[in-house]
Formats: structure tokens, C-alpha cells, sequence
């Protein structure tokens, strides 16, 4: 019997030593290859193939060549899921597959013949699951009430947006069937705020009491309803909308207020208007507006004298001299400055017949 002698004993070790380093290394690895191929049957071009993997969280991408062919080397070998997008990363289809080791793993994206599989799939199961068959039956009517009232809605704001409201009108009157639950009343004050553009008040009115039916807690809709109520001439309810409104909203209240001191002054109720404009200096110290119509107002109230002088109440003058103050190139400045002149005596307020 003949014995190696140590060194090749150690040879052979070193031998195997390095090979135990080499192979493990290599044997951990896979890969994923394959094609992608679009719904209309064309290779899908710079496409992103994403490659998660399950077991251990880590992500891969790849991109398909102009023959929708993609391939990946290198990865751990595990479960993963390979998800298909198109070149903008909307996701088409997904995948999971076992990664094993060595050559890379055969994976085709075919969309034409993998989602006739999934929906044949989907109604075998539905035939065996008449709840699920239920559901499937109530979302796709569910889908298909969202599409219609999405393109009917845009349709109309598109339309508002241009001035055509009686075709936004039309268009909101469309969506109107396909909206359910709390898109209701935002359908209806659309289609009121398009009735009131487009002048026909008694619309407008029937759509906003509608809608607040449904929400009486809408402050700004309130104010649109109270808007249509002056508009027509019926101001008491035109101010308890108002009024209604700021109390919901009491962020905007002075934006409520002033209306109504808007609409009390145009029917020239001064007292009324004062009130309401008084309200919103309170609310709002440097609405500028706010206090060259309260001047507006006072004036609204002023008597001449025997020697042809207009008086006016206390805090006129300083009324239209805030409204400077806070507003000084405003587009009532001029107008402010030449009551304040008269009511400082410095305008000839006097009449002669001509000769």
C-alpha cells in the first residue's frame, strides 16, 4: 500500500479549499429572461419589468428592447414578483415565480392569452361563488356609474368654465344619474350655480333647496341661494341666507355680511346696510370696502342745510378716509376723495339756472 505524501495531501486540500469558495458563490445566483408582448399583440417596447423579491424585501428593474425581450442576472434565488409597466410605469400585469438557481428562469409577459386566462379564471370562480359573482356584478355597475358621471361632470365644468351655461347645465343634468351618495349634491350645486349663471333664476332656486336638503351645513351654497334670492328681489330671504351662511362659516363671515349690507343698501334700507357693514369692520378691521360703503351709506342718510351745505352723520368723513388709508389707489378713491371735499365744504354744492 502506498500513502500521499503531505504535500500533495496539502495540495488536494488547497485544491478543494478554493473550489468551496468559487462554487457556493455562483450557486446562490439566478436570473429571469423573457418577452413581453402587449394586448394588441406587439412586442412592448421600453417597457420596465420590476423585480421584487418576497422573502427578503429588495427590488430589481429591467427595461424590454425594441423586440420586447428583457433578461436579469444576478439575483439571490427566492420568490418573487415581477411586475410588467408600460414605458410611462403604469402596471399592465404581474407575475410571481420561484427564482432558482443557475440559468436564468423562462418568464413571458404574453397579455393577449394571460388575461383571457385570468378572466376565464375569474368566471369559473364566480360560477362556483354566486356572492362573489354579486360583487363582481355590483362594482362593474359601480365602475360604470363613476365613468359616466366623471365625463358628465368634466363635460359641464369644461362648459362653465367657457360661459356656455345653459350647456353646462345640460351636461350636469346628465351627470346627475350616475351620482350617488354624497356626490349628489355636489352634482346639483354645480347644476344650480350654471341655472343662476345662465339667468334662470326659478331653476336655480329649486336646484340649491335640493341640494341643501341633502346638505344643510354648506355655507358657501347658502350664500349662492341668498345671491339668487336678491337677485330676484326677495331680500328678507336673501338676508337669512346670508346670515345662515356666516353662521356655518364663521372663517367668512364678514364675506357674508357684506353682502348683505350690499343688497340692504342697493334697496336702500341705510340702517339695515350700516348694521351689516358695521359687522364686517368687526370681523374684518382692514376690509377696505367695507368702509368706503359704509361712508356710502352714512351719505345715504345726509340732509342739506339753509345755506345749501350737505350734512352727513358723525363717521362719514372718517369712513371714506380709511377707505384711503387701506386702499389708496383703489378703484373708489377718487370717489372717496371728493365726498370727503364736499363734506369739508370745499365743493360748491350750490345750483344757478343758466342765464
Amino acid at each position: 500500500m502506498s500513502f500521499l505524501s503531505a504535500r500533495k495531501i496539502l495540495g488536494i486540500i488547497f485544491a478543494f479549499a478554493a473550489l468551496g469558495m468559487v462554487v457556493p458563490a455562483y450557486a446562490q445566483t439566478g436570473g429571469v429572461e423573457g418577452k413581453a408582448i402587449q394586448q394588441d399583440g406587439k412586442p412592448c417596447v421600453k417597457c420596465i419589468v420590476v423585480i421584487d423579491r418576497l422573502d427578503i424585501k429588495s427590488t430589481y428593474k429591467t427595461k424590454t428592447n425594441k423586440k420586447g425581450e428583457f433578461v436579469y442576472i444576478g439575483l439571490p434565488i427566492g420568490n418573487y414578483k415581477v411586475t410588467l409597466e408600460s414605458p410611462s410605469g403604469q402596471q399592465l400585469f404581474y407575475i410571481q415565480k420561484h427564482i432558482g438557481l443557475g440559468e436564468p428562469t423562462q418568464l413571458d409577459f404574453n397579455l393577449p392569452k394571460q388575461m383571457a386566462q385570468q378572466k376565464q379564471a375569474r368566471q369559473e370562480e364566480m360560477k362556483k361563488n354566486p356572492e362573489m359573482a354579486k360583487q363582481a356584478a355590483e362594482a362593474a355597475k359601480e365602475e360604470k356609474q363613476y365613468k359616466g358621471l366623471k365625463q358628465y361632470f368634466q363635460q359641464g365644468n369644461t362648459l362653465y368654465n367657457a360661459g356656455q351655461y345653459k350647456q353646462a347645465a345640460a351636461a350636469f343634468q346628465q351627470a346627475l344619474p350616475f351620482a350617488k351618495g354624497k356626490n349628489v349634491p355636489v352634482v346639483l350645486a354645480r347644476l344650480a350655480d350654471s341655472y343662476s349663471k345662465a339667468k334662470e333664476d326659478d331653476q336655480a332656486l329649486a336646484t340649491y333647496q335640493k341640494a341643501l336638503a341633502l346638505t344643510p351645513d354648506d355655507a358657501p351654497m347658502h350664500n349662492n341661494l341668498g345671491s339668487v334670492y336678491a337677485t330676484t328681489g326677495k331680500l328678507d330671504l336673501a338676508k337669512e341666507e346670508f346670515q345662515k351662511a356666516a353662521q356655518l362659516d364663521p372663517t367668512n363671515a364678514s364675506r357674508y355680511y357684506f353682502n348683505i349690507g350690499a343688497i340692504m343698501y342697493n334697496s336702500g334700507k341705510m340702517d339695515d346696510a350700516l348694521t351689516a357693514f358695521n359687522k364686517v369692520i368687526s370681523l374684518d378691521p382692514k376690509n377696505a370696502n367695507a368702509y368706503y360703503l359704509k361712508g356710502q351709506a352714512l351719505m345715504g342718510k345726509a340732509t342739506m342745510t339753509s345755506d345749501g351745505k350737505v350734512k352727513a352723520p358723525a363717521g362719514t368723513i372718517q369712513a371714506f378716509q380709511k377707505y384711503l388709508s387701506l386702499d389708496p389707489n383703489g378703484p373708489n378713491a377718487s370717489a372717496a376723495k371728493a365726498m370727503i371735499a364736499t363734506l369739508q365744504g370745499k365743493v360748491s354744492t350750490g345750483y344757478s339756472k343758466k342765464k
